[in-house]
């Protein structure tokens, strides 16, 4: 079914308004409503009559002109063409008194175009603005000039210096012109509203929401249509308006609730503007509660330079290795004891990779619930189902056998490894009968290790960034420590530090604390320094001599094990006998 395209009509004299009633009647696709106005006239009937379905307006001259300063539907101008002008010349073909043509630039260009075709001797005059028409026609005047071929603003002046006006009209084949370029446009409208209904259409079958504005906050698009559309725009206007980089994806709280949204910077019209996909609760709201939690580059660059690694030389000597790790996204496990900064790794390898501009995802294996992982495995709004994310697993070995391999089989079976960046940690265990879950993970994802060397290896470390977070300490406890005495400093040199930098921050806390001199004493030290070696070491007090030698053995051998930090070599080293050998002591059961 053909389209019928309703047309408003705005003549500047009657006789356009006749002929393009007329000339309308000639398209059965057109239906014209035509009135006879000129310049504020002609726009107070456009204002009046536009909002009345039509699809849009035709007038000729300063009165198309001026409509279309205040339409909200195209205005389409009647073109003047040469034919028009030729007629108007030929009404003088018998008269001798010279004559002027004078009017805009539709009038002027094809006067102009005529004059050089046909070697016409015309006085043209241009004129750009209503104001200029007195003084241009007083001038002609002057200069004996008293025939003035114009158009409908023109006129009316020229009759009021007693100046003859010939109306240059337009004629049929103009109108019919600008007709049929009518519903070419109309037609080329229609399709567009087609397709953006069909575009819309398809925007919400996938699931998102998208809202298209420009960096002042004008909105040129949306599907969004909820109750709280006004706080989502008004939210994103001050992302627009913030002076930070708007990240490709990341997570906002909008009203309580929690929209995952993408952004992607582009043009419109040659201005910036931002396409924002939005989705609602992409995952169980309690999540971050039980081991998933979502960040910003910002945040996590944050957390990693207020961290006590970042303080440390070791995690300046490790930047090398992380710039050549990062040349690739394949992915990373990172081994080391508890403490031995294995999360500031993984933010490190996120911070300086190519993916900032995407959420980084942490799940801990150690706090992760029943729920949180059916969440993880099944849930279509998984982390693992999304991609471009950084997605760090840490503490794998703190998962059973069961879970390991369902995580395994589920980044190798989906390719989960392909579409986002994996980071994976695993800790050293003193479970000695739970097999050590790296090896399968390195083997089957192909992934690059880093080993993060226990503190009691990094003896110079303790000293330098000891002192670098002695100046944090003072700042939040408001104290001006200077240092340690070197007896108090051999003291913490000499400790083996189980819990790595995550426990030497917590004594430097509390020693800081304690101390109210500039420097930090032997004696503060070592009260403290024995209080940990109670806590990670069984007393020998408590040791039961009343069981077999095998029993005794292997508790000797756990007691060591802990004060290496579980470092199986070095305890090894410590007692005398080769490290199969103290395997086997750990893994031996009584058969007696």
């Amino acid at each position: 079914m053909r389209r019928i395209y309703r047309i408003l009509g705005i003549a500047p004299y009657q006789n356009l308004k006749t002929a393009m009633i007329l000339a309308a009647e000639k398209y059965e696709e057109v239906e014209l409503t035509a009135y006879t106005g000129n310049l504020e006239d002609g726009v107070q009937l456009a204002s009046q009559h536009m909002n009345e379905g039509f699809d849009l307006i035709l007038s000729r001259g300063g009165t198309a002109e001026m409509i279309r300063t205040i339409a909200s539907i195209p205005v389409i101008e009647i073109p003047v063409s040469i034919n028009d002008l030729l007629r108007a010349i030929l009404l003088l073909e018998n008269v001798t008194e010279p004559y002027a043509v004078v009017g805009f630039p539709n009038i002027t260009r094809p006067a102009h175009a005529l004059s050089e075709m046909m070697i016409y001797k015309m006085n043209i005059v241009t004129i750009h603005h209503p104001n200029e028409l007195d003084s241009a026609l007083k001038a002609l005047k002057e200069k004996g000039y008293r025939i003035i071929l114009c158009d409908m603003i023109t006129e009316m002046m020229t009759r009021e210096m007693g100046l003859e006006p010939i109306l240059i009209m337009s004629g049929s084949e103009g109108i019919e012109s600008a007709i049929e370029y009518s519903i070419n446009m109309c037609n080329i409208i229609e399709e567009t509203k087609a397709r953006s209904r069909l575009f819309t259409s398809a925007l919400q079958i996938q699931g998102m929401e998208t809202i298209i504005m420009k960096t002042d906050g004008t909105v040129l698009f949306s599907t969004y249509n909820k109750e709280n559309i006004s706080s989502v725009i008004n939210y994103f206007k001050k992302q627009l308006e913030s002076s930070q980089p708007i990240p490709a994806k990341a997570f906002h709280m909008i009203d309580q609730s929690l929209y995952s949204v993408l952004a992607e910077e582009t043009s419109f019209l040659d201005e910036r503007c931002y396409i924002f996909c939005l989705e609602q609760n992409p995952f169980p709201t309690n999540a971050s509660k039980h081991g998933i939690r979502f960040f910003s580059y910002t945040e996590i660059s944050v957390m990693y330079s207020s961290s006590f690694y970042s303080l440390t030389s070791s995690a300046r000597l490790m930047e090398e290795k992380v710039r050549m790790i990062n040349q690739n996204t394949l992915p990373v496990i990172i081994l080391g004891e508890r403490g031995s900064g294995k999360n500031q790794m993984a933010a490190k390898l996120y911070l300086e990779s190519s993916m900032t501009k995407y959420p980084y995802v942490t799940i801990d294996c150690q706090v992760i619930n029943d729920r949180t992982w059916n969440y993880l495995i099944s849930n279509y709004n998984s982390p693992f189902n999304d991609q471009n994310n950084t997605i760090f697993i840490s503490n794998i070995q703190a998962l059973s056998l069961q879970r390991q391999n369902q995580l395994l089989s589920l980044l190798v079976d989906t390719k989960t490894y392909k579409r986002n960046r994996i980071l994976i940690s695993c800790s050293q265990t003193l479970d000695s009968d739970v097999t050590d879950p790296s090896k399968n993970f390195i083997d089957y994802l192909t992934c690059t290790t880093i080993y993060m060397p226990p503190l009691r290896e990094l003896t110079d470390d303790i000293q330098n960034s000891s002192s670098l977070y002695l100046n944090a300490l003072n700042v939040e406890l408001s104290r001006q420590i200077v240092g340690f005495t070197p007896e108090a400093l051999g003291v913490l040199t000499s400790y083996q530090w189980p819990d790595n930098f995550l426990q030497l921050k917590r004594v430097l806390t509390e020693l800081a604390a304690l101390t109210s001199t500039a420097y930090i004493q032997y004696d503060t030290v070592y009260q403290t320094i024995e209080k940990e070696k109670r806590q990670y070491v069984p007393a020998s007090s408590s040791f039961d001599y009343n069981r077999t030698l095998n029993e005794m053995t292997r508790e000797i051998v756990k007691v060591v094990l802990a004060q290496c930090g579980g470092n199986q070599t070095m305890a090894a080293k410590k007692l005398g006998i080769g490290r199969t050998t103290l395997w086997r002591y750990l893994n031996e059961e009584e058969r007696l």
